[in-house]
């Protein structure tokens, strides 16, 4: 809780496919609650969404760094990325746990392959994923499992307020 007695701080987290409608949804939250956004980050320190594995190491740890300081000044964030492999959930979780803040996935995996290629295509060219990038991510995190995504499960020892 924060020291003011009030509400529970919050992290929010989105899980989807590119254009599926994840930052148009964290967007509709703003300003009450503060977005944090893998993409954004990445133009802001390298000028391009470079994925080296360097820059997504910086990019990771600008990230975390960045929504610890918000939670932990009891602001309520939303971090809109993927977040599709089950270890993102849970490190987002643990982080949430760790810092006594409440934790909500927000899920849009139903949203198909097909629409979310069609929302990229009428990105901006700057801002597109691109067919081929979707359709690995569809083929490694969502094909043949069950929709919505389940949230993985935070033993004590990953998550939780312990």
């Amino acid at each position: 809780m924060p020291e003011s007695g009030g509400a529970m701080t919050r992290l929010l987290i989105t899980r989807g496919l590119p254009a599926a409608g994840k930052t148009t949804f964290a967007r509709t939250l703003q300003p009450t609650v503060t977005r944090v956004n893998r993409d954004d980050l990445r133009r802001m320190l390298h000028g391009a969404r470079l994925y080296t594995p360097d820059a997504e190491a910086q990019v990771t740890r600008a990230q975390r760094a960045c929504v610890e300081t918000l939670l932990r000044s009891h602001t309520d964030v939303i971090v809109d990325d993927t977040n599709l492999p089950d270890a993102a959930v849970r490190a987002w979780a643990r982080l949430a746990g760790r810092l006594r803040a409440g934790f909500e996935v927000r899920d849009f995996t139903g949203v198909g392959v097909e629409e979310c290629l069609r929302r990229d295509a009428h990105r901006p060219e700057a801002d597109r994923v691109g067919e081929r990038g979707i359709r690995r991510m569809h083929d490694l995190y969502l094909a043949g499992r069950s929709l919505p995504l389940p949230v993985p499960p935070i033993g004590p020892a990953e998550g939780g307020l312990a």
